[in-house]
């Protein structure tokens, strides 16, 4: 690395190799995927409300952004799925609570925000099925030529054994 750096050189962040963003753009899009206003989040990063937008519009800070609501969704639904317990203990409290109907109306919100949660494929083996099914790759069987494929039952195979199940 050089140790005389001109101005010019200095004032250039340096860019992280798996994001693509500067160190300033990344904090701008973690600001920005927890609530926080284009404007403020500007100014934190000692950027311009121009430079923010800009940024949005440029695809690695788009993907860098939608990874940091992710982030923040899988933060939330962690919080709800703890409140969900104190929205059962709610519903038994409120039984003998003269407020009974506020409680449980909220109480009742949680559950029902919880119960919509979507939950992923529980069998390993369709997950793996799926998995193979989706991979193409050299030697990937077709359906006419259309990419539609029938999965490979040698890398299902393969792929059980590495998940330590039997056929």
């Amino acid at each position: 690395m050089k140790q005389n750096l001109t101005e010019k050189e200095q004032a250039v962040e340096v860019v992280h190799p798996d994001s693509g963003l500067t160190a300033s753009q990344e904090k701008c899009a973690i600001l920005l995927a927890s609530g926080i206003r284009v404007t403020d989040a500007a100014q934190q990063v000692g950027a311009s409300r121009a430079s923010v937008y800009r940024w949005l519009d440029n695809d690695a800070f788009a993907c860098y952004y939608n990874l940091m609501k992710k982030e923040v969704q899988g933060y939330v639904e962690g919080a709800l799925l703890e409140l969900h317990q104190k929205a059962l203990a709610g519903i038994t409290a409120s039984l003998d609570s003269p407020r009974e109907d506020l409680r449980l109306k909220a109480s009742m919100w949680v559950v029902e925000k919880v119960s919509q949660m979507p939950i992923g494929e529980t069998s390993v083996r369709k997950l793996l099925q799926n998995k193979v099914k989706m991979e193409v790759s050299d030697g990937y069987l077709t359906i006419g030529g259309t990419g539609l494929g029938i999965y490979k039952e040698q890398e299902y195979k393969k792929k059980l054994q590495e998940a330590g199940l039997e056929e």
